[in-house]
C-alpha cells in the first residue's frame, strides 16, 4: 500500500507511548499535526503521563491517553485504539524497565516481542484502515548479542540479521561450552530479546505482505537524548546519569558507544510512515551518522567533563581501551528519508541537561559551591 500523506488521513497510534522512545515519537506527531492514540499501561499513572497530556495540550495535534495491555494483544486489546487509524508505530514491549512491576522472565520477554506483536497486527488487520505500520526493533537485529566472527571494523548493515544471515542463526550461534558439548545459544532462555526482536521482524514482514501492509521496522542502537520525566532515566541515559552521579561502575564501560539521539528516531519514524520510497521489510538503523559518534567510554567521559566543567565525572575514572564496538550507521535514513541527526555533543548535553532538571540524579558537583553555576 502506499504511505500515508499526512495528518489529513486520519489518527495514528503509538503503543508504547510512555516509554522514552515512545514519548519523542508522540511529540514529533502531535507537533507535525497527527491525532495521536497514545496506548500505555496505564494512563491513570501520572508519573508515566503527566508529560504526554501536557504535549497534547500544546498541540497542534492532539493526544487521546488508553490504557492497553499489552500483554493481553492476543486477545485484541488494540481493536480499539486502531480503529479508523492510517498508521501504528508499535514501540511497546515488556522488558522490566519499570522496578513498579514484576522483572518478566525471559519466556515473558520473548513473548511481549513475538506473540504480542502477533497480537498488535492481528489489530491491524481487523481496523482495515492501516497503511503503515513502523516497527521499532533494535540494533541486535542486526549485529546479534555477540561479535563472533566479524572483523572489529566490519560496518553492518541492514542486510545483516544478528551478525549474519536469518537461515544460519541457529548454526551461527551453537559452539562448545566449558565442558565441550555443543550448545545452541540461539535460544528464548539464552538470547529472548535478540531473538524476540529478530523473529518479530520476520513474523511483521510476512504479515505485511499476506495483507498488502507496510512494514517498516527503525534498528536504533544507544539511544540518548532529553528526558521528559524521571520514569525515563533508564538504560544507556541512566548510565549518563551514573557518570554524572560520580559513579565509577556503569553499563558501557568497556564500550565504543554508538549513540544515536532519541529525537532523531522520533523523526526517522514519522518520516518512514510518510515515506515514498520505504515499502513492506524495509530497515533502517538508527545509530551514528560517523565516526563522531562512537566515543570510547574514555572519550565519552572526556566530553562530558568538557560539558559539565564543575561536576567530577565518572569520579575520575579512566576505563580501560574498549574491547566491544557495533560498527553501524544510519546511512539509509539520512539518504533515503532525509533524516537530519543532531550533533552528538547535543545529545550528551540534553540528555544530561534533563537529567539534573527532573533531579533524576545528584550531581557529583565539585567542591566550593555545591551545586553547578
Amino acid at each position: 500500500m502506499s504511505s500515508i500523506a499526512g495528518p489529513a488521513d486520519g489518527p495514528v497510534a503509538v503503543t508504547g507511548a510512555a516509554g522514552f522512545i515512545g514519548s519523542h515519537v508522540t511529540r514529533n506527531l502531535v507537533e507535525a499535526g497527527y491525532q495521536v492514540r497514545a496506548c500505555v499501561r496505564d494512563a491513570g499513572r501520572a508519573d508515566k503521563t503527566s508529560h504526554l497530556r501536557e504535549i497534547g495540550a500544546v498541540g497542534p495535534g492532539s493526544i487521546e491517553l488508553l490504557s492497553v495491555d499489552l500483554m493481553d494483544a492476543i486477545n485484541g486489546s488494540y481493536d480499539k485504539a486502531f480503529a479508523d487509524c492510517s498508521a501504528v508505530f508499535h514501540l511497546a514491549a515488556d522488558l522490566g524497565s519499570d522496578s513498579s512491576y514484576d522483572t518478566p522472565t525471559a519466556e515473558r520477554v520473548y513473548a511481549s516481542l513475538m506473540d504480542m506483536t502477533e497480537g498488535v497486527f492481528e489489530s491491524v488487520r481487523k481496523a482495515g484502515t492501516v497503511k503503515r505500520v513502523i516497527y521499532t526493533s533494535s540494533v541486535v537485529a542486526v549485529i546479534g548479542p555477540g561479535l563472533r566472527d566479524r572483523p572489529r571494523n566490519y560496518i553492518f548493515t541492514e542486510d545483516d540479521w544478528a551478525g549474519g544471515s536469518y537461515e544460519t542463526l541457529d548454526e551461527r550461534y551453537t559452539w562448545k561450552n566449558e565442558a565441550g558439548d555443543m550448545v545452541n545459544h540461539w535460544t528464548v532462555e539464552a538470547q529472548a530479546y535478540a531473538k524476540g526482536k529478530v523473529d518479530a521482524e520476520r513474523l511483521a514482514y510476512d504479515f505485511g505482505a499476506k495483507h498488502g501492509i507496510d512494514v517498516i521496522s527503525v534498528l536504533p542502537s544507544m539511544v540518548l537524548g532529553p528526558l521528559m520525566v524521571k520514569a525515563h532515566n533508564s538504560a544507556w541515559q541512566q548510565s549518563i546519569g551514573l557518570m554524572l552521579s560520580g559513579a565509577k561502575d556503569f553499563r558501557g564501560r568497556d564500550y565504543v558507544w554508538n549513540i544515536v539521539d532519541v529525537r532523531d528516531i522520533a523523526q526517522a519514524q514519522r518520516l518512514a510512515a510518510e515515506s515514498n520510497t520505504a515499502t513492506n521489510g524495509t530497515r533502517y538503523l538508527l545509530a551514528a551518522r560517523d565516526e563522531s559518534g562512537e566515543l570510547s567510554s574514555r572519550i565519552l567521559i572526556d566530553s562530558l567533563c568538557e560539558l559539565y566543567p564543575n561536576i567530577n565525572v565518572a569520579g575520575g575514572h579512566l576505563p580501560k581501551p574498549a574491547k566491544l564496538r557495533s560498527r553501524v550507521r544510519c546511512a539509509k535514513a539520512i539518504e533515503e528519508l532525509g533524516l537530519e541527526t543532531h550533533d552528538v555533543r547535543d545529545t550528551l548535553k540534553a540528555t544530561g541537561d534533563s537529567l539534573i532538571k527532573l533531579s533524576a540524579i545528584e550531581p557529583a558537583y565539585k567542591a566550593r559551591s555545591g551545586k553547578e553555576e
